[in-house]
């Protein structure tokens, strides 16, 4: 049976803890900071990052290049058979696109491109669950198989703050944006298909929080036996507010918690909160 390598981007927000445990290569983007530039997580950390934008900084990221997944690519397949790549929404990043490149330039028939659909920690559940198979010992083919059927179960919710962010980083129209420059007003996004769409607005933290308990009640889950995630840019008493609602809700207690890294605080900006869970 061969040894299998799973690879990912930055973008899927997966704690240090688990990349470890489960052996995940993590391929970073690069954030541009005024002009001098940075592998996200490696030559810049969190929290200084989100100092710099607290500050007023608008960077910009940069797709992983075709070249580097070539690297990354040619030096995994000294150690492993496989690899397995599953990468954020092509819709949102032409890093999908890079790798496919790299692969066709290896002509390397044992490394496979997924494309997750998903942004953040719902790329990274589906990482999580690819990596824990390739550690059991599952075949490629089983561990495709299961990220293709899981893809489109991963529900993904986004509370901001503001837009303003996204819009300047082209992730949604001016019109859009606007939304998130009305007083406490909270903007709730979903994963489309790959894109992101706004869902709802409501206003102030509190009203957010009833949102998200009574969308998750609407999907009929025992979240008591479910792993949900969450995620912060800048606002983890945010978070943990909403964590403790879920708790008190529905008994939950099985959580994976992180603080979003520096590619996703680019377009989500310093104030927004996550929540991540696979549908039945």
């Amino acid at each position: 049976m061969g040894k299998i390598a799973i690879v990912t981007d930055s973008v899927s927000d997966i704690p240090d803890d688990i990349i470890k445990l489960y052996d995940i290569y993590v391929v970073p983007l690069t954030v541009d900071i005024d002009g001098i530039y940075y592998k996200d997580g490696i030559d810049i950390k969190k929290d200084e990052f989100y100092d710099l934008i607290n500050s007023g900084k608008m960077p910009n990221t940069s797709q992983v290049s075709p070249i580097e997944f070539m690297d990354v690519f040619s030096d995994l397949l000294k150690s492993y058979d496989e690899i397995i790549c599953v990468l954020m929404s092509s819709k949102l990043s032409g890093t999908y696109q890079s790798a496919l490149l790299a692969k066709d330039n290896l002509k390397n028939q044992n490394i496979t491109v997924i494309d997750s659909k998903n942004f953040s920690l719902g790329e990274g559940f589906i990482v999580i669950e690819a990596a824990k198979m390739a550690c059991n010992g599952n075949t490629s083919d089983e561990i495709i198989a299961k990220v293709t059927d899981m893809i489109p179960k991963i529900s993904y919710t986004m509370i901001f703050d503001s837009l303003d962010y996204l819009y300047k980083g082209g992730r949604l129209k001016k019109t859009q944006a606007i939304l998130g420059s009305i007083l406490n007003i909270k903007p709730i996004l979903v994963n489309n298909d790959g894109e992101l769409e706004i869902k709802d607005k409501v206003r102030g933290r509190k009203n957010a929080i009833k949102w998200i308990i009574n969308y998750m009640k609407e999907t009929k889950i025992d979240f008591s036996k479910k792993e949900i995630g969450l995620l912060h840019t800048d606002r983890e008493e945010f978070m943990l507010e909403i964590e403790n609602a879920i708790r008190n809700e529905f008994g939950a207690t099985n959580f994976i918690k992180n603080r979003a890294g520096c590619t996703v605080g680019v377009h989500a900006g310093p104030s927004a909160v996550g929540i991540f869970f696979e549908f039945n």
